[in-house]
């Protein structure tokens, strides 16, 4: 099975972890993985007219992937996607943007409403403005505006967190939820690690 264009199932197999050698491959792979899937795809679109559902589609996917990553489990548990994404929007490098109320709206109206609608939901709006900030309440107070470009520079600043806190082998928790992960990533073909 590929995991990238550059890695198959059998790399990841293949390495014990008894080295930081083995380490630094196991992150090549994952960071491989993130860029191919999700941002490259992302360079090449962000920048078309109307491309800021595409792109916000394609970040509410990643969100989900790195929470399930942080949290080393397979899939987001059933009922449990709003609490990945208020997590995630409030404990990482988000928070800094994000409160409660907030990545609870971000959630509904723009996460789902894309994911499951094709459409944003409530008074929400994605932005382009190079002017307006990250994300600020819409003016009714009851939806978002997200800014999809200040969104999608910080996702990459917070994918890239989490590739630094992998290198660091003090970081036992974040390395043993990561192998986990990518362990039910690669299948059946990891069940010996």
């Amino acid at each position: 099975m590929r995991i990238s264009t550059k890695y198959i199932a059998e790399d990841w197999k293949n390495l014990h972890f008894k080295t930081e050698d083995e380490w630094q491959k196991a992150i090549d792979i994952f960071a491989e993985r993130i860029r191919e899937r999700f941002l490259e795809p992302i360079a090449r679109i962000e920048k078309c007219d109307f491309a800021g559902f595409a792109v916000m589609a394609l970040d509410c996917l990643l969100i989900e992937m790195l929470e399930q990553f942080r949290m080393g489990v397979n899939r987001t548990p059933p009922g449990k996607s709003k609490d990945y994404y208020i997590d995630f929007l409030t404990m990482t490098s988000f928070g800094e943007y994000f409160d409660t109320r907030q990545a609870t709206l971000f959630y509904r109206q723009i996460r789902c409403g894309i994911l499951h609608q094709a459409e944003l939901r409530g008074s929400s709006k994605i932005v382009i403005d190079i002017d307006a900030p990250l994300v600020q309440y819409a003016p009714d107070n009851k939806g978002l505006f997200v800014n999809r470009y200040l969104f999608h520079t910080q996702l990459k600043t917070e994918f890239q967190n989490y590739v630094d806190s992998l290198k660091n082998p003090y970081n036992t928790g974040v390395r043993t939820k990561f192998i986990k992960k990518m362990k039910m990533i690669c299948r059946h073909a990891c069940e010996t690690i």
